[in-house]
């Protein structure tokens, strides 16, 4: 029989099973091992065939509370057999709960519903009703092997289960065994004194030339993976934007998470009675409001822009402008109110910064929506700048990211004029996706803010542009935990130009 190299932890896991087999844990103790040890040895064993392995379920049943229409029955028994169906909702209360608890003590044949003088009552149909689940609720008030549980009542288990009432903990058990091929390799391994050379050893040789053993290594034997740790690729992309935009001469910018509804909308022209302002789409700090916001300098003009225009030109909004909505606070619906605030506080100098931050949204959730997504934004401020401008930065910016040809054509947005859509070609996927708006703030947004030279500006989800580099369709995936994804996924950094 060839001999078949055994590492030591290898063959003291062969010694402990050669006298039968040996659930893990058990393992584990009589081989002296680490747990982590026997596990990778284990692994090792089984791709060598000298071991194999059976796993064993069991399950723990337990009573966590007792079902609604029990109790039911047990209060209609204390109160004479019939009751009532306003009582017993009296006495059991929450409305929701009594209804399920009534229907389900029918159903079950526990109760029958009457007509009564007063009204609809409920009468106990058997002084026995009820007592085959209470007899079986009394083995789970301690911890019962599920495997106890009569079959024709497993059932009745699995929906006291599904609806929380009792808890099912699963434990495995694995039970490793040697094989024939172990045995045979166990007792032909050699017992090596050395496990690596040293130069004591090579001392020693050279002193008493005798030779040294060694263990011998299994050089076809596969490396283990090595998982070394790496950045998220939300992050990684960040890092890659902000890359981009800092080859362009931008600064980047940084605000707060929580905002006032002033610096998120108001600011923006967006009127007070907005669809966007509800709470379907927004969220809003309860509670709280920025109090020390107040009909004074900045506030004034931008109130009076709503109300009827100011100094712009503009005809406004045409209402009363409300100070105490100006003042909720709201998690921030895009970085907008960020870039808006360093506009005010470039004091009329040129600028040109970027912000890549998380943003919060009102949504319902599914495969293209999430309540926080991560949104990159840039302003430029200067004397002459127009369209033509725009749409330079946005070519230069999204062919930095790897985009072949950007398309942009008139749109509409409430606080730029003019407005652009901006579509970018994919090579990966071959087709034009929409990535988000661009345009030139109006006079109601920058001249309340004492802005005069024109600020072109312009915002896009960075999730969108992520799912397309990693060939992903639904964005939950993103932020899943996943690790096995986490730790396969191929790289998305350079796949665009050299910036």
């Amino acid at each position: 029989m060839e001999k078949i190299p055994l590492h030591p932890i290898e063959r003291k896991v062969l010694s402990s099973l050669a006298g039968g087999p040996q659930v893990f844990e058990v393992l584990v103790t009589s081989s002296g091992l680490q747990a982590d040890q026997v596990r990778r040895s284990i692994s090792w064993l089984l791709t060598k065939d000298l071991v194999t392995t059976s796993e064993v379920s069991t399950a723990q049943v337990t009573l966590k509370a007792q079902p609604a229409e029990l109790t039911l029955v047990e209060k209609l028994r204390e109160g004479g057999g019939e009751a009532s169906v306003a009582l017993m909702r009296n006495v059991m209360g929450q409305d929701r709960e009594f209804s399920a608890a009534m229907g389900r003590a029918v159903s079950a044949g526990w109760v029958e519903v009457k007509e009564g003088i007063t009204g609809q009552k409920l009468v106990l149909k058997s002084n026995e009703a009820g007592k085959a689940l209470k007899d079986l609720l009394s083995q789970l008030s301690v911890p019962a092997d599920e495997s106890v549980v009569p079959q024709d009542q497993k059932g009745i288990v699995a929906d006291l289960v599904k609806r929380g009432l009792v808890q099912r903990k699963e434990t495995k058990s694995i039970t490793v065994a040697i094989t024939r091929l172990g045995r045979g390799a166990l007792e032909s391994a050699e017992q090596v004194g050395f496990e690596m050379l040293t130069p004591e050893i090579i001392a020693s040789v050279r002193t008493t030339g005798v030779d040294a053993k060694l263990r011998p290594i299994d050089v076809a034997a596969g490396a283990p993976a090595f998982y070394p740790g790496r950045r998220h690729p939300v992050k990684e992309l960040i890092d890659e934007v902000r890359e981009v935009y800092l080859s362009m001469g931008f600064s980047e910018i940084v605000g707060d998470v929580v905002q006032s509804a002033f610096w998120n909308f108001d600011a923006l022209f967006t009127p007070q009675d907005h669809p966007a302002r509800e709470l379907q789409d927004t969220f809003y700090v309860k509670g709280e409001a920025d109090l020390e916001l107040s009909r004074s300098g900045i506030v004034t003009r931008v109130a009076a822009a709503h109300e009827n225009g100011w100094q712009t030109g503009s005809k406004g909004w045409r209402y009363l402008w409300n100070v105490e909505e100006a003042r909720r606070l709201v998690l921030r619906t895009h970085n907008t109110p960020v870039t808006l605030q360093a506009a005010k506080d470039a004091e009329g100098a040129d600028a040109r910064v970027f912000s890549v931050a998380r943003v919060y949204r009102n949504e319902n959730l599914d495969y293209k929506h999430l309540a926080e997504l991560h949104q990159m934004e840039g302003i430029v401020i200067g004397e002459g700048m127009n369209l033509r401008h725009l749409m330079g930065i946005l070519t230069g910016f999204y062919g930095k990211l790897g985009m072949s040809g950007v398309k942009l054509w008139p749109s509409y947005f409430p606080y730029t004029e003019p407005s652009m859509q901006v579509m970018v070609y994919y090579d990966k996927v071959g087709k034009w996706i929409e990535m988000g708006g661009s345009g030139i703030f109006r006079p109601e947004v920058t001249l309340p803010l004492g802005v005069k030279k024109p600020v072109l500006a312009w915002g896009c989800g960075l999730e969108r542009l992520l799912m397309l580099r990693l060939g992903i369709e639904d964005i939950r995936e993103l932020y899943n935990n996943d690790l096995e994804w986490l730790r396969e996924r191929k790289e998305i950094a350079g796949t665009r130009d050299s910036v």
